[in-house]
């Protein structure tokens, strides 16, 4: 058997301790899953993942109308990608290798939707209300076909370069981190311009090298190595690989099988060089290695204000408050026992209110003491049985001062004739005082007459009205019950409540039980790993990266076992608990019209002189 070259044994190396990390990268993608609070910062390890697990990304970058789509499709052999001078490509484009052909959107909320091939240019280049619409939502999208290159290499033709912010060239960073290779696609005769340079300049900072593709170098009268020069002296080392092209030759080569016209248009050389570019595995490797120690910081700075900020304060302060607090769930429990007894000794109070209300003057006392038993109807029928009270406590003043007088009259009478008194009275036995007597009877036997006819009045108010009044204090008193069922009601769902946002915030602090497992994993799986592997990292790196995870790993989130310790238990129903339907029934008011009418003596006779 014929060992393998020492660039052969290199490469395996590379390819093994690359898979060694993106086995040990699934697992920690897996266990921060169970956090929503680092949700970003998992996707983008997810990223990661699925980029370092796949071929290799080659992204083409440059300025509008350089002829990047037109490449692509040189490569591809087939016009796929819609060439439109008028209407540039709008959205970054993968194209993957697949059997089946079709297209994957990938929207800015993570949704995923898969259309037709068909589709390809209402999603890239077409100026319609929908496809504006749609492209508003995309991330990018992801265009599967079967042809052998991307089996080797995934290629992206990406939107043109937008002039930024200090005369720098702008593209997404986060997306040219995710890209193994960049290729600067130039417009032979047209030269890179300043905005350009300076997002070259910037790209260096990043330890990116792209390679120059010069296209178009059929269509100038310039000499194209003297271009090549130029463009060099240019970039110096911040490029790599220099190479012109002729995309529009390469397309016109496949279409009239001209092989000659073909090799011409170099493009031979560029999937070559895209081949030889694949092969290199360590730079793939030193690549998601540098995405995974930027990963790691910005894992750093989130972990790092967890502790500082919501919704973890507000978990830990309401579990370690009910946890630690042995009087919190007793004192709880004592106002809940005090408020419970309160309801129940008004219930019972409302339920027998009616019990000892045998007369009309029991009753208003009832009215006036419990303000529950009062509406606009119950107030007037109060408002006329007081007045028929009065008016009977009236007349029966006067008809004691009757009496009193009456008797006064008596004793005189009989002093000064020595008789009883009797009517008709003789002329001879009246005196002036006898008659000023009698005058004084007479007029009290007038005001009781009058105070009669105001009692008879407001009696028959009284009778006729007490059984619609009666119906209403009892459904006002059946009412008072159920005010108190639904104020128990109301305290059991306030207990509830707490329970169950006390249980989201147990469950919130749970949650975070999967960064304390992802600090163990960093620490014991993935450290070692990277400090101790194979790895193309400086010792600098290394250190950074020790430093990264140790600072993870010191931020205290360790509430396992407070969480364990937490015994939520669910409070018991006080409605079954108390039964009051069943305990207290309602005893109703239950007078009748001669309950209601007062006892009145009868009407003194008018004394004729």
């Amino acid at each position: 058997m014929t060992k393998p070259t020492d660039a052969q044994q290199t490469s395996l190396n590379d390819i093994t301790d690359l898979q060694q990390l993106i086995d040990r990268l699934k697992p920690l993608h897996i266990i921060l899953s169970q956090n929503s609070y680092v949700k970003d910062t998992t996707r983008r390890l997810k990223r990661i993942i699925d980029d370092a697990d796949s071929q290799p990304i080659f992204l083409f970058l440059g300025k509008e109308r350089v002829g990047k789509t037109t490449l692509i499709n040189s490569l591809l052999g087939r016009e796929l990608l819609e060439d439109n001078k008028n209407q540039p490509t709008n959205i970054n484009t993968f194209l993957r290798y697949g059997e089946e052909e079709c297209i994957k959107a990938i929207f800015l909320d993570g949704m995923v939707a898969t259309f037709d091939i068909s589709k390809l240019h209402l999603l890239t280049v077409s100026d319609t209300y929908s496809a504006q619409i749609i492209r508003e939502h995309l991330d990018f999208i992801e265009v599967y076909i079967k042809h052998d290159l991307l089996k080797a290499v995934t290629l992206i033709d990406s939107t043109a370069l937008e002039v930024g912010n200090n005369n720098t060239a702008y593209f997404s960073h986060s997306l040219i981190q995710r890209v193994d290779e960049v290729f600067w696609v130039l417009r032979n005769g047209s030269p890179a311009t300043v905005d350009e340079v300076n997002l070259l300049n910037k790209l260096e900072t990043f330890n990116i090298q792209p390679h120059i593709i010069l296209n178009g170098i059929d269509e100038s009268t310039s000499d194209v190595e003297q271009s090549f020069a130029s463009e060099k002296a240019r970039y110096g080392n911040k490029a790599g690989e220099f190479l012109g092209v002729s995309a529009l030759n390469a397309l016109k080569a496949r279409k009239t099988n001209d092989t000659q016209l073909l090799i011409d248009s170099n493009i031979t050389h560029l999937s070559q060089l895209i081949y030889r570019l694949v092969e290199d595995k360590q730079k793939k490797t030193r690549h998601v290695t540098e995405l995974f120690i930027h990963w790691l910081e910005r894992l750093r700075k989130e972990i790092e204000v967890i502790p500082t900020r919501e919704p973890y304060i507000s978990a830990l302060e309401n579990v370690e408050r009910y946890q630690s607090d042995s009087e919190y769930e007793f004192s709880r429990q004592q106002r809940d026992l005090v408020l419970l007894t309160s309801y129940e000794e008004e219930y019972q109070n409302v339920s027998t209110v009616f019990k000892d209300v045998q007369t009309l003057y029991q009753l208003l006392q009832k009215l006036a003491s419990d303000l529950y038993l009062r509406d606009s109807l119950v107030e007037k029928y109060e408002e006329m049985a007081v007045l028929y009270q009065k008016n009977v406590r009236d007349y029966r003043k006067l008809h004691v001062d009757y009496s009193m007088e009456y008797s006064r009259l008596e004793k005189q009478y009989k002093k000064l004739t020595g008789k009883p008194l009797t009517f008709p009275i003789a002329n001879n036995e009246m005196e002036s005082l006898i008659i000023e007597r009698i005058h004084s009877l007479n007029k009290l036997q007038k005001q009781c007459e009058e105070k009669l006819e105001f009692i008879k009045k407001y009696e028959v108010f009284v009778s006729e009205n007490l059984y619609t009044v009666q119906n209403r204090l009892n459904e006002l008193a059946a009412q008072r019950l159920k005010t108190i069922i639904t104020q128990v009601s109301d305290l059991n769902l306030q207990r509830k409540t707490e329970r169950v946002h006390l249980r989201s915030y147990a469950d919130k602090l749970a949650e975070f039980n999967c960064i304390v497992e992802a600090q163990g994993f960093l620490r014991d799986a993935i450290m070692p790993h990277l400090l101790n592997g194979a790895f193309p990292i400086t010792e600098q790196e290394k250190y950074h990266v020790q430093n990264t995870i140790e600072c993870i790993c010191a931020v205290d989130l360790t509430h396992q076992a407070l969480y364990n310790r937490l015994n939520i238990a669910e409070p018991d129903d006080l409605l079954v608990q108390l039964e009051f339907d069943s305990k207290y029934k309602l005893n109703g008011l239950s007078l009748t019209e001669s309950d209601v009418k007062s006892d009145i003596p009868e009407l003194p006779k008018y004394i004729e002189i």
